[in-house]
C-alpha cells in the first residue's frame, strides 16, 4: 500500500497565484502606504510623550483622537500583513530552498519592523495614558483591543521612551530575529547520512517515529552527526537570543525588575504562581513518566529505551500502515463522537487541501497549525509517512485549526490566544483520537497501541518537557554571565534529562539543544511548559464530559472562544470553576494521566 498516495497538498491559490504573484508586491505597497500615511500621527505622538509630564488633562485628551486614527490603520494593515506573512512562511515549509519566498520573507520582516517602531508611540501612549482617560479611547471599532491593551498597560514598569522602543524594533530584524531565520534556514538544508544515502533532515526525524529500531537509531545518531557539524552555529543562535533577550530585559528594569520568566508568563497570559504549581506538582509526579517508559522498554525487550526510542510506535508483529485517507476517517469518526461539526471539519481540512503533508526533498521539519486573515481559513503543515503516530500529529494540529475554526466570526484581534491555551484544543483532539481507537479497536495488540500512545505522551510530558524547560532555565542564568560552548551546552542539556528522566533511558540526548527547533524559536522564549499546560488543562477539560453531559461541546466551544480576550486563570475560573495557581488542579489532572499509564501498564 502506497500510505502516501492520497496525501494533501495545499491549495493556496485563493490567497495568491503562486510566490511570483504580483498581487504580493502590490499588498506590499498597500500596506507601506498605509504605514506612510501615519508618519504625521507617530511623530505627533513622539512629540506629545517627550513632554508628557507637563501635559495637561485636555491636551492628553487631544491626544486620544489620533491614537483611535492609528489603531483604526493598524487593523486594516495587520490583515494583508498576516496574510502575506503566513503565505510566504508556508512557501518555505514546503520548499525552504525558495530564494523568491526567502528575499521576501527578508523585505517583510523588515516592514514589519518598520512598523513597530512606527508605532511604538502609540504603545507608549496608551501604556502612559491616566486611568481615568483611557475609556474614552474605546469606541465600536476599537473595543476589539481593549483586552490587549489592559495587558500593554501592566507593562508600564518596563515600557521605554519611544526612541528607545524604536531602537529596539528596528534593531530585532537584522539582530534577534535573523539569528532565528538561520537556523530555520540550516534546517531546511541540513542533510543525513544513512545507510550510505544523505535524506532531508525532516525525512530522518519522521524515521526516529518509524517501526524499525536499528533506523530508529542511525536515524537518530545520524541527526547527532549532522547538528555537530553545525554545533558552533548552533551554539552562536542560542547565545545571541538569550544575550538579546537579558540585555532587553536589563534596560527596561530600571524601575522594577524584568525576570525572564515574568516576560515568559506575560507572553502566555499566566501568573509566576500558577507556572510554579504547574513545574512543582509534575516534578512530585515525574515518576508516572519514567514509568510509562520503563513499561515501553518491557514490552520491546530492552533494559532500558534509549532516546532514539522515545517516539518508536508500539512493537507490533506486523508493521502497520495507515494511508493519510484512513487517517482522516478516523479522526472524522473519533472528533464526530463528541460533536458532529468537529468530524465534519476534520473532513473539509482534507477536501479542500488545507492540509500539506506529503513527504518532499527541501521540507522543512515538524508540524504546526496556521492560518490566513484574510478569509480566516486554517491551514496545517506536517510530514505524513503512515504511522499512528503520525495520526495522532495531524489530529493534534487538526485540534489547533478547529479552535481557529470557531473563532473566525470574532474580531480578528480577539482571535490571538497564548502559547498556554493554544495547545488546549490541539491535545484534546488527539486525545478524542486516541480514546475512540482503544473503545473501537478488538485485537490486544491495537489497544496497545493506543495505550502505547498514552504512555509515550505521558513520558513526553512529564519527563521531556520539563527537561527542556529546566535546560532552557539553566541555559538563561549562565548566560548571563558568559557565553555558552557547545560541550557546555551539552552538560546542561544532559543535567536536565538526569533531573527528569532519571535512570529511565540508556543516555542523554546531550545535543537536543541543538535539534530542537523551540529554543531558537526568536520571538519567545520558553515554548516548552505551554504543551505541558495544555496537556494536563486539556485532560481537565475532558473529566467535565460527564457532569456537563449534552452541553459539555457548547461549553468547549464557548471556552475556546474566550482565549483571546482571557488570562488563563480567568478562564478557567469562569468556564471550569476551578483555580489552577493552585496544586490540586494539576494533581487532579495528573492522576488521569496516571490512570492512563496504568492501564498501560496491565498490556504489557
Amino acid at each position: 500500500m502506497n500510505v502516501i498516495e492520497d496525501t494533501t497538498v495545499w491549495d493556496n491559490s485563493n490567497i495568491y497565484s503562486s510566490i511570483e504573484d504580483t498581487k504580493i508586491t502590490k499588498d506590499i505597497e498597500l500596506i507601506n502606504g498605509m504605514l506612510l500615511g501615519q508618519e504625521e500621527n507617530s511623530k505627533n505622538l513622539t512629540s506629545a510623550l517627550s513632554r508628557w509630564e507637563s501635559l495637561d488633562i485636555e491636551q492628553k485628551k487631544s491626544l486620544i483622537t489620533i491614537a483611535q486614527d492609528m489603531t483604526s490603520v493598524s487593523l486594516k494593515m495587520l490583515i494583508p500583513f498576516y496574510t502575506l506573512n503566513t503565505f510566504i512562511s508556508t512557501t518555505i515549509s514546503v520548499d525552504s530552498s525558495n530564494d523568491i519566498a526567502k528575499t521576501l520573507r527578508s523585505k517583510l520582516g523588515k516592514l514589519g519592523a518598520e512598523m513597530s517602531k512606527k508605532y511604538s508611540s502609540l504603545d507608549v501612549f496608551l501604556t502612559r495614558l491616566d486611568d481615568d482617560l483611557i475609556e474614552s479611547f474605546f469606541n465600536e471599532e476599537l473595543e476589539c483591543k481593549r483586552f490587549k491593551i489592559s495587558l500593554l498597560r501592566e507593562l508600564k514598569d518596563h515600557t521605554l521612551d519611544v526612541s528607545r522602543e524604536s531602537l529596539f524594533q528596528g534593531l530585532s530584524t537584522d539582530g534577534l530575529h535573523a539569528w532565528g531565520k538561520l537556523y530555520t534556514d540550516i534546517c531546511g538544508k541540513l542533510t543525513c547520512e544513512i545507510d550510505g544515502s544523505n535524506v532531508s533532515y525532516a525525512d530522518a526525524a519522521s524515521l526516529t517515529r518509524g517501526s524499525d529500531a536499528k533506523k530508529r537509531e542511525q536515524a537518530y545518531r545520524a541527526i547527532q552527526k549532522s547538528w555537530s557539524v553545525h554545533e558552533e552555529s548552533a551554539a552562536a543562535i542560542l547565545n545571541a537570543i538569550n544575550g538579546w533577550r537579558l540585555e532587553e530585559n536589563s534596560v527596561r528594569s530600571d524601575i522594577t525588575e524584568l525576570h525572564y520568566l515574568d516576560v515568559s508568563c506575560k507572553q502566555s497570559r499566566i501568573t509566576r504562581e500558577t507556572l510554579n504549581s504547574l513545574m512543582s506538582s509534575t516534578f512530585e509526579k515525574r515518576s508516572i513518566g519514567q514509568r510509562a517508559i520503563k513499561t515501553m522498554a518491557k514490552l520491546t525487550g530492552k533494559d532500558k529505551l534509549g532516546p532514539w526510542d522515545l517516539l518508536a510506535p508500539a512493537p507490533s508483529k506486523t508493521e502497520k500502515k495507515i494511508s493519510f485517507k484512513e487517517a482522516i476517517d478516523t479522526i472524522e469518526k473519533a472528533f464526530n463522537r463528541l460533536s458532529p461539526e468537529m468530524g465534519a471539519f476534520a473532513r473539509m481540512m482534507y477536501e479542500k487541501n488545507w492540509i500539506d503533508a506529503k513527504p518532499s526533498k527541501y521540507r522543512s521539519p515538524g508540524a504546526y497549525c496556521t492560518g490566513f486573515a484574510s478569509v480566516r481559513e486554517p491551514r496545517v503543515f506536517m510530514t505524513y509517512n503512515g504511522s499512528i503516530g503520525e495520526m495522532v500529529t495531524l489530529a493534534h494540529e487538526i485540534g489547533h485549526a478547529y479552535h481557529n475554526w470557531v473563532m473566525r466570526d470574532l474580531p480578528f484581534m480577539e482571535t490571538h490566544y497564548s502559547m498556554t491555551l493554544a495547545e488546549t484544543a490541539s491535545i484534546f483532539a488527539e486525545t478524542l483520537v486516541r480514546e475512540y481507537l482503544f473503545e473501537t479497536l478488538e485485537s490486544d495488540e491495537d489497544k496497545l497501541d493506543i495505550a502505547w500512545q498514552n504512555g509515550e505522551s505521558a513520558a513526553a510530558m512529564l519527563c521531556n518537557i520539563p527537561a527542556r524547560f529546566e535546560f532552557e532555565k539553566s541555559l538563561v542564568e549562565k548566560r548571563k554571565g558568559q557565553t555558552l560552548t557547545p560541550d557546555e551546552l551539552k552538560g546542561l542539556m544532559s543535567g536536565a534529562w538526569k533531573t527528569w528522566y532519571d535512570d529511565s533511558i540508556s543516555e542523554y540526548d546531550e545535543m537536543f539543544w541543538a535539534s530542537k527547533l523551540h529554543f531558537s524559536i526568536s520571538g519567545f522564549g520558553f515554548y516548552n511548559y505551554p504543551y505541558l499546560f495544555g496537556y494536563l488543562f486539556s485532560l481537565g477539560i475532558l473529566s467535565q464530559r460527564e457532569a456537563l453531559g449534552d452541553k459539555f461541546n457548547e461549553a468547549y466551544i464557548n471556552l475556546l472562544r474566550d482565549t483571546g480576550k482571557m488570562k488563563a486563570e480567568e478562564l478557567v475560573l469562569k468556564h471550569l470553576g476551578k483555580d489552577i495557581t493552585k496544586a490540586e488542579f494539576w494533581m487532579d489532572s495528573l492522576k488521569l494521566v496516571e490512570r492512563q499509564v496504568e492501564v498501560f501498564e496491565s498490556l504489557s
